[in-house]
């Protein structure tokens, strides 16, 4: 852990103050804080810190970095805390440019960059055949190779946007006409069920894992239907596969400070064989950072940004509980959501959003955690989760009232 005597620690989030209070995770030092977030919520944070700054378009606008830029030209920052995709590469850069120790822009982007990340770890684990094309006769004669389908997604993209399966030359054309040339990735398509393993790592090393199962896949939102996961049993000899196969990508990656990690994987439906698909040096979405408080009893976003902060080491000794949880997210129809018919949710659940006014106008889902309402639920074990996720998601195909 670094430890800090003084100096600013500049907090870049976006996350709502109900959601993640960072104000009592960094009490002992809220008033060195300097808080950048977004407009929305600005006002849950605001008089908590020593300064709020509120960014209009905060992922998508350049003064997130701006701010950060200015601070640390114009006082002593000792630290640039960071929670979410879209701000680790450009937080990192800007340490860099700073001399602000934390996680570097080069490490940063092999978390990020799809064909760093798998370049990088292709040597320990098995992966996908992949390829960063230079045009669309590269990436033609590779899907010929690779044979049909493969996968075309942006080699920086988070939610599964951008992600699309492709089954013939005319789809990969489409395809690769929406891409920028230089943000591509192509891979090998693998059937079978994709897993993920969620924890904490430090300088290689993983300190705890806990791996889950998808319940539909990362692109089910596009076909209209739910995204949900369940957590193994802790003693299952596939989740004890999955964080060996964890220990071996990790150790392959840049080593970070004491990071969550959202690693997911391919079991192939025929050889079984477990296969990389990708990795980030942060909390998975959906709801794995509620599940995985609920799963060990320790809230891993507070031990990151304490850790980053320089207030306390975030090696904490972290254990699973007695039970599994899991999360489903019911995806928006294009349309309006006129009402809900039943509000006597099922018996599991133990969190759950569910939309304040109705009725209410929604656009299509476009990434794999867009939801108009979600369930966090509790089972003895990962079949009495998987039994209440589809029980969740009849009731939202039962309750939920649609109209075009």
């Amino acid at each position: 852990m670094r430890t800090y005597d003084d100096g600013l620690i500049v907090v870049a989030h976006r996350i709502p103050a109900r959601v993640t209070p960072v104000s009592e995770w960094l009490a002992e030092v809220a008033d060195r804080v300097v808080l950048i977030t977004s407009e929305e919520a600005g006002p849950g944070y605001a008089g908590q810190f020593g300064e709020v700054i509120p960014v209009a378009d905060y992922s998508g606008s350049d003064a997130v970095v701006a701010h950060v830029d200015r601070l640390c030209a114009e006082r002593t920052v000792s630290a640039v805390v960071h929670g979410t995709e879209d701000d680790i590469l450009r937080l990192a850069r800007a340490r860099d440019r700073h001399g602000i120790v934390g996680l570097s822009g080069a490490d940063a982007l092999v978390f990020r960059d799809k064909h760093a990340m798998k370049a990088a770890v292709a040597a320990a684990v098995p992966t996908p055949r992949f390829l960063a094309p230079a045009g669309r006769a590269d990436a033609e004669e590779f899907a010929e190779r690779a044979g049909w389908p493969v996968v075309v997604k942006p080699r920086l993209g988070y939610g599964s946007r951008g992600v699309a399966v492709v089954h013939d030359v005319g789809e990969l054309t489409a395809q690769l006409l929406g891409h920028d040339p230089d943000d591509v990735l192509i891979e090998a398509y693998l059937p079978g069920a994709v897993h993920h393993v969620d924890g904490f790592m430090r300088e290689g090393k993983v300190l705890f894992a806990l791996p889950s199962r998808y319940v539909n896949s990362c692109l089910s939102f596009a076909d209209g239907e739910s995204l949900g996961s369940a957590q193994l049993d802790e003693h299952d000899p596939l989740g004890q596969r999955l964080v060996a196969f964890t220990e071996r990508a990790v150790a392959a990656l840049p080593p970070t400070g004491f990071t969550p990690f959202h690693l997911e994987v391919f079991l192939h439906e025929d050889t079984e064989e477990l296969y990389f698909c990708e990795i980030g040096a942060r909390l998975g979405g959906g709801h794995v950072y509620e599940t995985l408080t609920l799963g060990t009893g320790v809230d891993p976003v507070e031990l990151w940004f304490r850790d980053q902060a320089g207030v306390s080491c975030g090696d904490a000794l972290v254990s699973r509980g007695p039970e599994c949880y899991g999360w489903l997210l019911v995806p928006p129809r294009r349309g309006t959501l006129e009402e809900i018919t039943d509000m006597r949710l099922p018996d599991s659940v133990v969190q759950h959003h569910l939309p304040v006014e109705l009725p209410a106008a929604y656009p299509a889902a476009t990434a794999s955690t867009d939801a108009v309402v979600s369930f966090v639920v509790r089972g003895t074990d990962n079949a009495a989760v998987e039994a209440a996720l589809h029980e969740c998601a009849q009731w939202a195909s039962d309750a939920l009232r649609w109209s075009v």
